[in-house]
């Protein structure tokens, strides 16, 4: 019989629940409970001595409001980076609930920041990246820690979680041409000649005219063998936002929009991607909910955002408000790694309230675009950077969350070569 975790914690409070029930229970596949008596606990997680784990409290985790003047430095220790010393004597001198509850509940997106041209939250700006440590799953690594240390209790069953692999993937433009309209093709001609896109200037007229297909509808069609050939089951993401300069979807009225939405429905595979409008327009997220429950006669209950739009906490309470229950926002365009610092789901707790949600947070920690522009990597070196990201991950039991677009598979302009890319990835997961 598997025993819970005994913890000694006099002041525990809802962040406390919180983050044990990350570590324990999610990551470590323990249940824990909180005792009296010091003598006979597990974890000690007081100023008192005693305990087969003593971890000083940093003070984070007891408190109630949000504070604009916390130091997050990084220090490493048998060769794992940890932050938020509260000793220098005890044999685990960091507050690892701290450091996890910190960097879960995004703490520091609460706070004062310079956001970029989109009004987000920079990876520039993060803890994380400012010390080289966002592709480090870091709090998966803190509970193996934690899992060594009570090792040597012999009456404790502690089952850490397993690799996983999910391929999510945004549809912003479901064709490249077809059902744009006479007068956005034609100007997008002129556009072609101006900037010398000549791919496109050859394709465009001969797949308006049903003598080519349409490179990004098509891509669908190769992604399907895809699914069969790895056993893999994506989560496609449907942008349903009205026409604007940052939203260029086709309608959602369109018939064969909402054909091509049903044929990609499995096992409710299919969330809603809110506009970037929504962001400044709330009232268009349960619009754009709307037309895609009407489309596929289900409630939606997954989301991700356009453009990756997000602001704490204002986001994800709109979403909640709205009935999303699942949200796969984060991560960055611009890093690969772990925004949060862990591959694992997780529930968003508020700050700003201080509670826990209902919301569950699925964090990326590749995207498409992140090789290809921001680090200006070869698909050979995509393969090999991806490659070492999915070690990482694999070696903490992690979960691995890519997100593509339809487009990425196209293999036109700047995409030709990244299927090979996608595909080495998704093998190498079905091998993990």
């Amino acid at each position: 019989m598997q025993l819970p975790i005994k913890i000694y914690c006099p002041d525990s409070s809802v962040r406390h629940k919180y983050v044990f029930d990350l570590l324990f229970k999610e990551l470590l596949g323990s249940d824990y409970i909180f005792i009296d008596d010091i003598s006979t606990c597990h974890i000690n997680y007081s100023k008192d001595i005693g305990g087969l784990c003593h971890i000083l409290p940093h003070g984070l985790v007891s408190e109630k409001d949000i504070k604009p003047d916390i130091k997050v430095v990084f220090e490493r220790l048998d060769n794992q980076w940890f932050m938020f010393r509260t000793s220098d004597i005890s044999e685990t001198p960091f507050d690892v609930f701290a450091a996890s509850f910190y960097l879960v509940s995004r703490y520091e997106e609460y706070l004062s920041y310079a956001a970029d041209d989109h009004n987000r939250f920079s990876a520039h700006f993060s803890c994380l990246a400012q010390n080289n440590l966002l592709e480090e799953p870091l709090i998966n690594q803190w509970a193996l820690y934690l899992k060594n240390i009570l090792a040597d209790s012999t009456d404790l069953s502690l089952v850490p979680r397993k690799f996983e692999f999910i391929s999510t993937i945004d549809v912003d433009q479901a064709w490249k041409f077809k059902h744009k309209g006479l007068f956005r093709n034609v100007l997008g001609t002129f556009r072609d000649l101006k900037e010398g896109k000549w791919e496109n200037f050859r394709d465009r007229w001969p797949v308006l005219f049903g003598l080519k297909k349409d490179p990004f509808y098509e891509a669908f069609s190769w992604h399907k063998l895809q699914e069969t050939k790895y056993d893999i089951k994506p989560n496609y993401f449907m942008l349903l936002g009205d026409y604007s300069t940052f939203d260029k979807n086709t309608s959602h009225k369109n018939s064969e929009f909402k054909q091509l939405i049903q044929s990609l429905d499995s096992e409710d595979s299919i969330g809603i991607h809110p506009s970037y409008s929504s962001n400044t327009e709330k009232h268009k997220v349960a619009q754009e909910i709307n037309r895609l429950e009407s489309i596929l006669c289900r409630t939606i209950l997954k989301s991700r955002q356009h453009f990756l739009m997000h602001r704490m906490p204002e986001t994800y309470q709109t979403l909640i408000k709205n009935g999303i229950t699942e949200d796969h926002t984060m991560g960055y365009s611009t890093h690969l790694g772990f925004r949060a610092g862990i591959a694992a789901p997780f529930y968003w707790f508020d700050l700003e309230s201080n509670k826990l949600t209902k919301l569950k947070l699925v964090p990326f920690c590749a995207m498409d675009i992140t090789p290809l522009h921001y680090r200006n990597e070869s698909p050979d070196k995509a393969i090999e950077t991806l490659r070492n990201l999915m070690e990482k991950v694999n070696d903490v039991g992690g979960l691995f969350v890519s997100l593509w677009h339809n487009e990425s598979f196209s293999e036109t302009e700047r995409w030709r070569g990244w299927r090979a890319v996608y595909e080495s990835l998704i093998a190498k997961a079905s091998k993990s």
